[in-house]
């Protein structure tokens, strides 16, 4: 007969288990749970009130989520789950069980200057020696908006709904001339008594034209009000989108990298050696206007300006060049035709345009000269080995490819929660290595002792 170790699932215990002695050494939740402790939230806790009654630890809720966004779990549903299901979940909670609505609510509500949390994860990188912020990769992505695409309101619907009420409108004011002068072919200059009509019949056709004067302006009023429904719309769809979501304004059709449409954001991201320096969202469809507010984003976390920008031809337009140039940043961004004028120029075969940007040509004969060197061929190479293996990490790992709530603002909270969680990622990886080559950087031994890399 076979033997078989003992196995009995009634089995009691005299003391109950700590549920420290079943997180791994090493594990990615111990390192959260220790960041977030040394955190400085007051931007959260300023948001709660001295009344009613005591809310959960806002370190509890926020080291939930950031675990949470770091092992792609991001419904409050699911998380709510996991703290009675998952060993991890219920020793960062402290095994307290929020429920779902409570952990949605902190997300939607308390988490408005995540910002301030990301900053401070960066900020341990820096101390970490991870990131110099010398040559930093730009590019971005789209995700999808949590709005349905038959909520979508498009650019040329809308006026098109505009030109038909403006027609109305021209029809009863038409309608409501030719009912003043049919009243005053009625009457005239002439007293009642000479008209020709009886008194009585003059009266009823004066109340009809006037109860259709009544009609006519009720209707010219609704018009008018749906009119200016439509103009809000367009403001709020700007001149540079063609739609706009009715439940999630910011929201724009987009061509989705898996090649279908949809309504979504364009997620930017500034990288160095794989860590996010900096993140944004936007409406734009395209990057030609996200290169500035990102460098400005990097120099607004790290109090320092970048040295290099290595981007993809999405960036590559006159203004982003005169921009960098201004700023004495050092550009490596192929403009848009760039691989086929190449390929035209090696043949032998290329024309200018009849109509020459001097300015233009101008940073376009500076690129080629650096992109073509040997060090614009690593700076390539390095853009694609550093900002886009962060977003592969995001959507592929991390399993972010759709925001959960609405709205721009809410739209960047999230980006900040998975910031912080790719972020902290690198770090823990940083940290093993530098365990071994003991460099002597103090916060890196600390964290080395929280992780088990280094002996008490």
């Amino acid at each position: 007969m076979p033997q078989f170790k003992h196995y009995s699932q009634n089995q009691t215990q005299l003391l109950p288990p700590d549920l420290n002695d079943f997180v791994a050494l090493d594990h990615i939740a111990r390192l959260i749970n220790q960041v977030v402790d040394e955190m400085d939230l007051s931007f959260i806790e300023r948001t709660y009130s001295e009344h009613g009654q005591r809310a959960y630890h806002p370190k509890m809720l926020f080291k939930l989520l950031v675990y949470g966004y770091t092992t792609g779990l991001r419904s409050s549903r699911k998380l709510a789950d996991k703290l009675k299901e998952d060993v991890i979940f219920m020793w960062l909670t402290g095994r307290q069980t929020p429920d779902f609505r409570t952990i949605a609510d902190f997300r939607k509500d308390r988490l408005g200057d995540v910002k301030q949390a990301f900053i401070q994860v960066l900020s341990l990188c820096q101390e970490l020696g991870m990131i110099k912020v010398g040559k930093v990769c730009i590019d971005g992505t789209k995700f999808r908006a949590d709005a349905s695409g038959n909520k979508m309101q498009y650019r040329k619907t809308l006026e098109k709904r505009k030109a038909k009420i403006e027609a109305k409108v021209d029809d009863i004011l038409r309608e409501a001339e030719a009912i003043d002068r049919e009243e005053e072919k009625l009457l005239g200059n002439n007293t009642e008594h000479h008209t020709g009509i009886d008194i009585k019949e003059v009266k009823k056709q004066l109340n009809k034209m006037k109860r259709r004067q009544e009609t006519l302006g009720r209707r010219k009023k609704k018009l008018q009000a749906r009119k200016l429904e439509i103009n809000s719309r367009l403001r709020q769809m700007r001149q540079d989108r063609n739609s706009m979501s009715s439940t999630d304004k910011d929201a724009t059709m987009m061509l989705m990298k898996e090649n279908y449409i949809a309504p979504g954001y364009n997620a930017q991201f500034a990288t160095e050696h794989q860590v996010i320096l900096a993140y944004n969202a936007s409406s734009d469809r395209n990057d030609q206007k996200q290169l500035k507010p990102m460098v400005k984003e990097v120099e607004a976390n790290t109090n320092q300006k970048p040295d290099i920008i290595p981007a993809d031809a999405g960036y590559g337009t006159k203004l982003n060049y005169r921009y960098l140039k201004n700023e004495g940043i050092a550009a490596f961004i192929p403009y848009n035709n760039f691989n086929k004028e190449m390929v035209e120029r090696n043949k032998g075969v290329y024309e200018l345009p009849q109509k020459v940007n001097v300015e233009l040509e101008r940073y376009k004969f500076r690129q080629r000269l650096r992109l073509l060197s040997p060090e614009g061929k690593k700076m390539m190479e390095r853009r694609r080995q550093d900002v886009e293996p962060v977003i592969g990490d995001i959507k592929r790992n991390m399993r972010f490819r759709r925001f959960h709530l609405r709205g721009k603002p809410k739209c960047l909270t999230e980006l900040g929660l998975v910031s912080i969680g790719h972020n902290l990622k690198k770090i823990k990886t940083w940290v093993g290595k530098q365990a071994k080559w003991d460099d002597g950087n103090q916060k890196g031994q600390e964290l080395g002792v929280v992780l088990g890399y280094r002996p008490a």
